[in-house]
C-alpha cells in the first residue's frame, strides 16, 4: 500500500515511522512478526522501495548493467500491511499533539514515533564551484559511476571506510586514484594506526596514492573539465573526478524546537527510547546509550537492524505495560576492498592497542584484539570473517584479553 507525496487528508497511524531506509522496513517486519497489527505508516524522502546501501559503493560501481539492490518487493511490502508515503520529508512534530506535519500539509497522527531519518553525506561547501560527487542515494551512484567510467584520475577526499571503498572500486575499474585526508592515518575515525597503515598499505599495493595529514588548500576547475587541487602542503594535482567522503550529518532539521536533536543526533537511552517514551530512534540518525556515559551514533548496516529490533520490541513492551528491552547485540562493521573483507566486531578506541591474535601472512590473514588499557573492546578481522563472528559471545561476557587468548574462541572447534 503506497501513497505518494500528494495528499492532503489527516491519517491516523498507531505507529509512523519517519524515513525510508533499511531500518524503517526492518523495524516493520519485527513488529508484524511479533504480532503487532496496529497501523504502521512509512514516511520515506526518497521515491519507491527500500534498497540496500552498502553495494552503492562496489558492485553498482563495478556492474555494466547495475540494478538497484531493492530490500522487498511490492508484493512483500504489502503482506505486511504497512501503508508508504514516499517522495516526501517530514518537516515539523508536534509533541504535544502526537502528530507529524509532511511537507505536503499532510499530518499523521501517531501513538508510536520512530525517527529513522538517517543521514546525508558531511559536505565541503568551499568545493561546490567545482562540483564534486557524494555517495548517499541510488541516483548518488548512478552519477558517479558514470563520471568514473568517462574519467582517467579520481581524487578522493576521505580516508574513512566508504571513501576507500570507492578508491578500490575506481582502481578495479584501472583509474589512477588518489586518497586526501586531514587525518595522520587512514580510518582514523575508527581506530589507530595499528588498523589504518595496513589498510593503506594495502591500497598503496593496487597503486592508490595516499597524501595524509593534509587538506585542499584550493580546488580550481580547468579548462578542459579537469580539476586542479592545491594541497596544503604545497603540492598541485589533476582530476578529472572529485569524491568527497568525509562522513555523514544526522537528518534532524524537522525537529527543530522539539529538544530531542543533540549536536549529533538523537539521543537515546539503551532501548532506543528518546526523552519522550513514545518518541524512539534508530540507524545512523541515533545516538544510543552503550554504556554508562557513552552514548555513540554509528552509520553501519548491523546498526541499522539491531536498533529497529530493539526499538520494536520497546513499542510493544509500552503498550503492554512490560519492561522495556536495551541493545545488547555489539556494534559489527565490514568492508570489501579488493581481494580482503575487514571486519570489526565491538569497538576501536584511536589511542587504544591491537594485539596479535592470529598471524598468517602466507594466506593473507590475522586476527587482532582490540584492547583499552586492561579492557577488551572487540576484535578486528582481515579476511577472518567466521573467526571474528566466534568471538562474539566472549566479547559480549566482557572476557579479558587473557581469556580470549586462552580459550581462542576464533579457532574453530571439533565436533564430538
Amino acid at each position: 500500500m503506497r501513497d505518494t507525496c500528494d495528499q492532503e487528508d489527516a491519517v491516523s497511524a498507531e505507529t509512523v515511522i519517519v524515513g525510508g531506509g533499511i531500518s524503517s522496513i526492518r523495524l516493520a517486519e519485527r513488529l508484524r512478526r511479533a504480532g503487532d497489527e496496529d497501523p504502521i505508516t512509512i514516511v520515506s524522502a526518497e521515491p519507491g522501495l527500500v534498497y540496500d546501501r552498502p553495494p552503492l559503493s562496489k558492485g553498482v560501481l563495478l556492474d555494466d548493467d547495475p540494478r538497484r539492490p531493492d530490500l522487498a518487493t511490492e508484493e512483500a511490502l504489502g503482506a505486511l500491511g504497512v501503508r508508504r508515503v514516499t517522495g516526501c520529508r517530514a518537516v515539523r512534530l508536534d509533541q504535544a499533539a502526537r502528530r507529524v506535519e509532511l511537507e505536503t500539509g499532510e499530518t499523521l497522527s501517531y501513538d508510536d514515533l520512530v525517527i529513522a531519518t538517517g543521514s546525508d553525506p558531511r559536505r565541503l561547501p568551499a568545493l561546490d564551484e567545482v562540483g564534486p560527487y557524494y555517495l548517499r542515494t541510488w541516483d548518488d551512484a548512478l552519477a558517479l559511476r558514470e563520471a568514473v567510467r568517462e574519467a582517467a584520475r579520481i581524487g578522493v577526499i576521505g580516508a574513512g571506510v566508504l571513501g576507500l571503498e570507492i578508491a578500490a572500486t575506481s582502481r578495479v575499474l584501472g583509474r589512477e586514484v588518489m586518497v586526501v585526508d586531514t587525518a595522520p592515518h587512514a580510518l582514523a575515525r575508527i581506530g589507530g594506526p595499528e588498523l589504518g597503515t595496513p589498510v593503506a598499505d594495502l591500497h598503496r599495493e593496487h597503486g592508490v596514492r595516499f597524501h595524509l595529514g593534509v587538506g585542499i588548500d584550493t580546488a580550481t576547475e580547468n579548462g578542459d573539465g579537469a580539476i586542479t587541487l592545491r594541497l596544503t602542503d604545497g603540492t598541485e594535482h589533476v582530476v578529472d573526478v572529485l569524491v568527497v567522503a568525509i562522513g555523514a550529518v544526522p537528518v534532524t532539521d524537522w525537529l527543530q524546537g522539539s529538544g530531542l536533536a543533540g549536536h549529533d543526533g538523537v539521543e537515546t537511552d539503551a532501548g532506543c527510547r528518546t526523552s519522550d517514551e513514545r518518541i524512539f530512534a534508530i540507524g545512523d540518525v541515533a545516538r544510543v546509550e552503550r554504556g554508562p556515559g557513552d552514548r555513540r551514533r554509528l552509520e553501519h548496516w548491523t546498526n541499522a537492524g539491531d536498533t529497529a529490533a530493539v526499538a520494536a520490541r520497546g513499542i510493544l513492551a509500552r503498550r503492554r505495560g512490560e519492561t522495556p528491552p536495551t541493545l545488547t547485540e555489539l556494534p559489527y562493521v565490514w568492508s570489501d576492498q579488493y581481494d580482503v573483507k575487514l571486519q570489526i566486531l565491538g569497538h576501536l578506541d584511536p589511542d587504544g592497542s591491537l594485539i596479535p591474535a592470529v598471524e598468517d601472512p602466507e594466506a593473507g590473514r590475522w586476527l587482532r584484539i582490540a584492547v583499552r588499557g586492561q579492557e577488551v573492546t572487540g576484535v578486528v578481522g582481515w579476511n577472518m570473517p567466521a573467526a571474528v563472528n566466534r568471538c562474539r559471545a566472549a566479547l559480549i561476557a566482557g572476557a579479558t584479553t587473557d581469556e580470549l587468548l586462552q580459550s581462542a574462541p576464533w579457532e574453530r572447534k571439533a565436533r564430538r
